[in-house]
């Protein structure tokens, strides 16, 4: 965090960024500041004067910054201007200190502060150095410091993780502010942090500096978002808001892979710190909002704060989604990342052995997951096969899951109960069936992903009892069906990191009028002829596969079924 504040900083301008940055960091420090930086008028060699403690332990002074940005190097030391810093230090303490300290302030110690958001370079340390101590030595009353951009970035994390860290020509203070005040209401914080990283996220006609500092701005909201989340104890905006960070800053650094010998490593690296924050801020609501719930009986059931069936269904699908894309990612961050470094990925591998078995005791204990609502659930389910088909025991547990799935299903539909349909409006779900009824059913189950689905799970875990259930609902309660599956097409590069436009190709009118291996084949000979524009999509060329699925998750779109076919 602190290495990317400190880069933030140091790509700041002295005006109009530095110099505004620095008065609202002392202000919230519990300075009183008494100038701040003028156009026109001269302020003989002070940007910024305040009066204040750096503790409650050390005395006030009088602090004067001279700010410059980026690094201090020859040309802004002692060059050829008055206002590079040591003459404007001369100035200091030739005029403004006699002169202009306010009265009430005459009394106090002075200290001369030399700031800028990046380092002093090396060829001019010697003579920075040596110039402080000189002056130092003729004036003994008056002290001298360095505000560098480590030390300027430890006081913004201790200080200053607030709106202001973002330009305030534009609407994005406002939106991170109202984010943040919504944080307890999870839906509109949500809604107010995506407007604001569509903002920071619109690169036309940016310079390459200009676009480093936007990726910054990103990733200090977001650790904003994610610091004032974890003080209110509630995770869901934050969850939400980085889900749709990472996919959505996806779509304007991926161009940066063709360019990592210039700046674009630089973008990639800044990109690899949102992800990992990402990744800290998921394994946080996993760790503290679900695992402590799994061993229970009903434990999430009842978490969930109601007794509608239709809120507890939703949410537990959900949750369940979440807990196996998190799993998905610690196989991502132990394969791609870390392989190199064998405690580590011990680790990894204990992590992602508790999260199976977790997913496993989640669902025993809260049987509502044995009935599906929504055709759209198939995605959370899509992600759960993905993650636990990574282990023989695992995938036996969830062959039984899917066998029992399909016994609660096919009671459903004899019964006309709660089975699975196209509805996916939660006032409309309240009420369904709205009649038991066979035209009813036909009406709000004219097509499904979700039975394709259970089908090519229960046949790809070779579970012939599961498969013949499938086939007995299709043919009993389902001939009029159309059976989907969801593949990518060629627009979906384009469109799918940001949810733009509908994309992607059906196939469809299909039937499961097949033993379990001629399925098998059909479905992966379908594969073959899709896996080609699956492998070219950018996250996947360049390693981040686990993006299409967060991807999915987020915008509730079938996971391609290329995946349960394909190891990435």
């Amino acid at each position: 965090m602190k290495l990317v504040i400190k880069q933030y900083l140091s790509s700041l301008k002295e005006r109009g960024e530095l110099e505004v940055l620095l008065p609202e960091l002392l202000s919230q420090m519990g300075f009183e500041v008494f100038l701040k930086p003028g156009i026109g008028s001269r302020q003989y060699g002070v940007d910024i004067a305040a009066y204040g403690s750096l503790s409650d332990s050390l005395e006030k002074k009088v602090y004067l910054f001279c700010v410059k940005g980026g690094d201090l190097d020859r040309t802004n030391w002692n060059g050829s201007t008055p206002q590079d810093v040591r003459p404007s230090i001369e100035e200091i303490l030739d005029v403004f200190i006699d002169s202009h300290i306010p009265v009430q302030y005459k009394s106090a110690s002075v200290e001369i502060c030399l700031c800028f958001g990046g380092d002093i370079k090396e060829n001019i340390r010697q003579s920075v150095t040596s110039y402080m101590r000189k002056m130092k030595e003729k004036y003994p009353d008056i002290d001298f410091s360095e505000w560098n951009g480590d030390y300027l970035s430890s006081l913004v994390e201790r200080y200053f993780l607030r709106e202001e860290l973002l330009p305030k020509n534009s609407d994005c203070r406002g939106l991170l502010r109202k984010s943040l005040a919504m944080i307890n209401e999870p839906d509109m914080s949500y809604k107010y942090f995506k407007d604001l990283i569509k903002l920071l996220a619109n690169f036309d006609e940016l310079t390459i500096r200009e676009q480093l500092t936007r990726i910054r701005q990103i990733y200090l909201s977001l650790y904003i978002l994610y610091s004032w989340s974890k003080s209110e104890n509630n995770l869901e905006s934050v969850f939400l808001s980085s889900e749709f960070t990472i996919l959505y800053t996806w779509d304007i650094v991926k161009v940066s892979f063709d360019n990592k010998r210039g700046s674009g490593d630089k973008i990639l690296n800044i990109f690899y710190n949102v992800i990992t924050l990402y990744l800290t801020i998921l394994r946080e609501y996993i760790k503290n909002k679900i695992l402590p719930y799994v061993d229970i009986r009903y434990g999430l059931s009842n978490a969930v704060g109601t007794s509608c069936d239709v809120a507890i269904n939703m949410k537990l699908f959900d949750v369940l989604g979440r807990l196996s894309l998190y799993g998905l990612w610690l196989i991502w961050y132990r394969k791609n990342v870390i392989s190199y470094d064998q405690e580590l990925a011990d680790n990894i591998d204990y992590e992602i052995n508790k999260v199976q078995a977790s997913i496993i005791k989640f669902i025993n204990n809260n049987p509502i997951l044995f009935t599906p609502y929504k055709e759209e659930q198939v995605i959370d389910l899509s992600l759960a096969y993905l993650f636990l088909s990574s282990d023989p025991q695992a995938v036996k547990e969830f062959s039984k899951y899917i066998y029992q799935m399909c016994i609660c299903i096919k009671y459903m539909f004899s019964i006309h109960g709660k089975y699975p349909s196209v509805i996916n409006n939660y006032e409309e779900l309240l009420e369904h069936p709205l009649e038991k009824t066979d035209q009813y059913r036909e009406k709000i189950t004219q097509a499904s992903v979700l039975f394709p689905h259970l089908a090519i799970f229960s046949a790809l875990m070779m579970d012939d009892e599961s498969y013949k259930n499938v086939q007995c609902i299709i043919g009993q309660f389902l001939f009029h069906c159309n059976l989907q599956i969801y593949f990518f097409n060629e627009l979906s590069e384009e469109y799918f990191y940001r949810n733009i436009d509908s994309h992607g190709a059906v196939l469809n009118d299909f039937n499961l009028n097949k033993e379990q291996s001629d399925f098998l084949k059909f479905i992966s000979d379908e594969c073959e002829r899709s896996d080609e524009i699956l492998k070219k999509m950018s996250a996947i060329a360049h390693g981040y596969w686990p993006l299409i699925l967060a991807g999915c998750r987020h915008y509730n779109l079938p996971i391609p079924i290329n995946f349960m076919f394909n190891d990435f």
